[in-house]
């Protein structure tokens, strides 16, 4: 005859096991299989999470082909006074400056890949409307494209709402 006494702390021990697996799988995911964990796939124009950068803003992008006949020590006035735009561009009717971040500097780039342009900056606005106030409007702006125009050859300009592709 079996004695119960015996079998009945394997069966809860058993019993036990089995409700911590099926708890493990199904909440902890150990295997992956949770189709819930996969990165859900975005509408065109949707922001992406986890790119690294800000899912607001805009990222404006200025790249110089300077003349080669430019004088060098002009060409690094100019680009100090580009860069000093992010302390001397203000909004109207205010002290603060709009200007996130700005970097710049003479291009380095081993590949070739740069269509004759010298020097880049990347500038960053918070929003839209701070970076078209600032492309059509500002005073310091204006005044710092009228100085430049005739060091320039060629401009290009990339702007991009970071996180959306």
């Amino acid at each position: 005859m079996v004695d119960m006494a015996k079998i009945q702390p394997n069966v809860l021990r058993i019993g036990i096991a089995v409700v911590i697996s099926v708890f493990l799988l199904i909440f902890l995911d150990p295997l992956g299989m949770n189709m819930s964990s996969l990165p859900a796939k975005k509408a065109p124009g949707q922001q992406h999470e986890g790119t690294g950068n800000s899912a607001s803003g805009i990222t404006h992008i200025v790249m110089f082909q300077f003349k080669r006949d430019a004088n060098p020590h002009a060409v690094e006035v100019a680009c100090n006074a580009f860069l000093a735009l992010k302390d001397t561009c203000f909004l109207p009717n205010s002290a603060r400056p709009y200007v996130k971040s700005m970097s710049g500097g003479k291009d380095n780039s081993p590949e070739g890949l740069q269509n004759g342009m010298t020097h880049a900056f990347v500038m960053q606005f918070d929003t839209a409307d701070e970076r078209s106030y600032y492309l059509d409007q500002d005073p310091a702006h204006q005044e710092f494209k009228k100085n430049v125009t005739a060091l320039v050859e060629k401009v290009t300009v990339v702007d991009f709402t970071n996180g959306v592709f």
